[in-house]
């Protein structure tokens, strides 16, 4: 049988959902039949990447559980978040011009950018979340240290370095996903 490219990339991307839609299950209550998380499963999910202390993720998480906007996160808002992170190198190249101008992100500036670098539209709930959780100073924009300064702080195997360069929508190639073909190969072929 012949593998054509395109093939090859279909089987990567439904790999990558896959190990995407496990981790996603990870968070989902055992009584919830729909694709939906709790928003406090979603924020453990984004900060579960990140470096930053029990104490400062506890604290984002309790602060996610007065949000009332939402109370469900799906699974392709879950996968848009993150394709950001995976590309959030980039992202936060996109955003220092506003750093050194010092300006804080507003959520349309903030839209466009995680689109630019991940190839994923963000839904609004989503931003409105990051920015309730994220805005410490309470003036509906985010400044540098609030927000890029803790998702900087991410696990080294999360890398937008290895993505498909072909495909701006690609989650990326770091060691989970590394892991999760593996682990989907051993079950295949065991």
């Amino acid at each position: 049988a012949v593998v054509s490219t395109q093939s090859t990339g279909n089987l990567l991307r439904d790999v990558q959902t896959n190990c995407l839609q496990a981790e996603f299950n990870r968070f989902r209550s055992k009584d919830s039949e729909d694709d939906r998380i709790s928003v406090q499963g979603f924020m453990r999910a984004v900060l579960r990447r990140t470096k930053v202390t029990p104490i400062q993720r506890a604290r984002f998480i309790d602060k996610s559980e007065v949000y009332k906007a939402i109370d469900e996160v799906s699974f392709d808002q879950f996968k848009s978040m993150i394709a950001l992170i995976n590309n959030f190198s980039d992202f936060e190249v996109a955003v220092r011009m506003y750093q050194i101008a010092k300006k804080p992100l507003s959520k349309a500036v903030f839209k466009r950018a995680a689109y630019v670098c991940s190839g994923e539209v963000l839904d609004d709930t989503i931003i409105d979340l990051l920015f309730f959780v994220f805005d410490e100073a309470g003036d509906g924009h985010l400044s540098h240290s609030e927000f890029v300064n803790v998702m900087r702080k991410m696990e080294t195997s999360v890398s937008s370095a290895q993505k498909a360069k072909d495909d701006p929508g690609s989650i990326g190639l770091g060691s989970y996903f590394r892991k999760c073909i593996r682990n989907e190969m051993i079950k295949l072929y065991a």
